[in-house]
Order: structure tokens, then C-alpha cells, then sequence
């Protein structure tokens, strides 16, 4: 190799430990760039609001099938003579299985009873929605007899990463099921309804039923005794004996069959308050900032803005300004915190509820 190839060669070589030799230091120089970002930022002063106080229940949560009854039971009376509830409630059906003498070929009864007895069924049942219970006269009957207790569950609700459920309180009741009369059964409208709807298919000729289970299941605000729902499910079974139509008489020997299968209502009871509610406490915020209040409104579903006045107080209003929407503006950072007041006025009733506000000019902690 010449000596002048020899030295195109190093120079070669040099280049590439220079260019490699670059590379390193840039790369240690963002990493030094990024280390002192990062130190700096930890140093800078950072806000953290203070730690809320857990909100208080109005009541304790009831530990005893018989105090939790009592509770329910009062808060029920509450909720259905109340001129600013409204009060909605229907039935569901659910039918089982259903055994019958006659071959699954020939089920033309049997799908009549699966597809569309349930619906029909639970038509019959009284219904309501969007009433103000005040105005109600025939609020369905309810209430808790303790002594029928198998068992009772009462919990409150928890604060996961999708949503705040502590403010509820759940109570679930498993009770021995009442006993039930034929006889009152068939006097009843919704058995008359039954009978005439299924006429064409099927005449009843007799029946036994047989309760198998009751659960009823409640939710209730802790934070303002205000009872939301009620599930009561009640499980029978039942075993008729019918005679079939003209158009189903040769589905059996004889034009009659037995028909067996379970049968269960499911009724709910929801109530709406109304009223406003900050549904987070606290905020933190920066000069210049335009934020919408955390505020739930409830009015009735038919009102408008011009039923209803809404108003917001601050107790420092040249540091913010709120408009008539609750969405707030924010002019200056304050040492103190700022209470902002909520005013509901609808119906003859007026509700309010307060926020703390921070307003900052330091660096807020986020959540991660």
C-alpha cells in the first residue's frame, strides 16, 4: 500500500471516530438538557389544594335488617308526599322456561306465552313517569317488613377511576316472600287483562302459584337522605291447567294441557330531585383561565331557562366572574380561597351549595 493510500486511509478513520465522538456528546448533551429541565421544574413551587374532608352522611348507614327498614320505610313516606319529586315506575315480566304436555314442533302456544306474554303482562301493571309525587294519589304501595329478613346488605358506594360513587349508599334485602291467594289473584285487574288476552289461545281453567323469592334493592344520596330507586323482584311458580282453542285444541289429547313455568316481576321505583349540586368541592385555577363550574342542575324535564333562576356569589368577585351559565373567568391569583356560592331558584323552592376555589399563579399538581 502507498504512502499516500495510507494516509487517505487514516484520514478516513479519523473522520469516522470524530463523527462517532459527535454523536456521543449530542446525545449527552440532551440528556444534560433534559436533566436540568427536570431539576428545575422540581424545583419550581409547586400548588397543592388541601385534602378534602370526606363529606358527611345525614344519616349513618343502618347495620341491622330492622334499622335499615325503618330508614327506607321513612324515606319512602318522604319521597312520595314531596311537591318537588318527581316519581317514575313500571314492571317488567320475565317468563321462564315453560314446560307443557305437547311436542316442541307444535310449540305455536308455548311462543305466544315466551314472545309475547311477557310484554303484554307488563302492560298491565300501573306505570307512571315524570309525576310530581305531591300530585299523586296512588303511589305504589311500599314497604319493609324487617321480620321477613333473610338477609340484608348494606354498603356505600366507592370512588373508582370512572366515577365518585361514595356519595350512595346501597342497601339490598333478601325476604322471606308473602304467600299468595289464587283467589285474590283472579279478582285483580291484571289477571282479568291475562285472561282476556290470552282468550283466543287458551282459557284458564285453574292455576296454583307458588312464591319462590322477593329481593328488594335501594340506593339512597348519604348526603341528603334522599332515596333515588327501589327494585323489588318477586319470583313465583306457576302451574295452570287450560283449555285450548279452537286453534290449538289438537296441540293435546282432549283440547286442555298443564302448563308449568316461572314467572317473575321486576318493579322499579326511580325518584328525581330537584335541586343543584357541586359534584366536585374544590377547584384550582390559573389567572386567565375560563373554566365551567362542576355544577349538576335538576329541574323538571319540560323546563326551560325561563322557569328557573340561576345565580352564583364569590366571595372575592374582582379576582373571578362567573356569567349565568356557570362558566367562570378568571382575572387575578389570590392568597385566600374563594367560596363561590350556587343559587337555585325553581318552583317555590330555592337550593343552593358552595365550591372553594384556589386561584394560583404557581405550578398546579396534576394528577397522573
Amino acid at each position: 500500500m502507498s504512502a499516500v493510500e495510507e494516509k487517505k486511509k487514516m484520514k478516513k478513520r479519523t473522520k469516522g471516530f470524530l463523527a462517532v465522538v459527535g454523536v456521543i456528546l449530542a446525545v449527552a448533551l440532551c440528556f444534560g438538557c433534559i436533566y436540568l429541565y427536570l431539576r428545575h421544574e422540581q424545583q419550581k413551587p409547586i400548588f397543592e389544594a388541601p385534602e378534602l374532608e370526606p363529606q358527611a352522611s345525614v344519616t349513618e348507614l343502618p347495620d341491622n335488617a330492622q334499622d335499615a327498614a325503618a330508614y327506607i320505610d321513612r324515606l319512602y313516606e318522604a319521597m312520595t308526599t314531596a311537591d318537588d319529586v318527581e316519581g317514575d315506575w313500571h314492571t317488567d315480566v320475565v317468563l321462564g322456561d315453560i314446560a307443557t304436555p305437547f311436542a316442541a314442533a307444535d310449540n305455536a302456544l308455548l311462543q305466544f306465552f315466551r314472545g309475547q306474554a311477557p310484554g303484554k303482562i307488563a302492560g298491565f301493571y300501573p306505570s307512571a313517569a315524570e309525576v310530581v309525587m305531591a300530585d299523586v294519589k296512588d303511589a305504589p304501595a311500599f314497604t319493609i317488613d324487617p321480620a321477613k329478613a333473610l338477609e340484608y346488605n348494606g354498603y356505600q358506594g366507592e370512588v373508582t377511576e370512572d366515577k365518585d360513587d361514595s356519595v350512595h349508599y346501597y342497601l339490598n334485602f333478601t325476604l322471606t316472600p308473602d304467600d299468595v291467594d289464587p283467589e285474590e289473584i283472579k279478582a285483580g285487574d291484571v289477571y282479568k287483562q291475562i285472561a282476556e288476552t290470552l282468550s283466543p289461545a287458551a282459557t284458564i281453567d285453574s292455576f296454583e302459584i307458588t312464591p319462590t323469592g322477593e329481593t328488594v334493592n335501594c340506593t339512597v344520596d348519604r348526603l341528603s337522605d334522599d332515596l333515588q330507586s327501589v327494585r323489588i323482584e318477586k319470583n313465583y311458580q306457576i302451574k295452570a291447567t287450560v283449555t285450548l282453542g279452537e286453534d290449538y285444541a289438537a296441540l293435546n289429547a282432549g283440547g286442555k294441557a298443564d302448563v308449568e313455568f316461572p314467572y317473575t316481576t321486576v318493579g322499579y321505583i326511580n325518584f328525581h330531585h330537584y335541586g343543584l349540586r357541586f359534584y366536585e368541592k374544590q377547584l384550582v385555577a390559573k389567572p386567565d383561565d375560563i373554566k365551567a363550574l362542576p355544577l349538576d342542575v335538576t329541574v323538571h324535564s319540560t323546563a326551560t331557562k325561563e322557569d328557573y333562576t340561576l345565580t352564583f356569589d364569590a366571595t372575592d368577585p374582582d379576582a373571578i366572574s362567573i356569567d349565568e351559565t356557570g362558566v367562570m373567568t378568571v382575572h387575578a391569583a389570590r392568597e385566600e380561597a374563594i367560596t363561590i356560592t350556587a343559587t337555585l331558584n325553581y318552583d317555590g323552592h330555592t337550593y343552593s351549595d358552595t365550591l372553594t376555589l384556589y386561584v394560583t399563579e404557581l405550578e398546579v399538581k396534576r394528577d397522573v
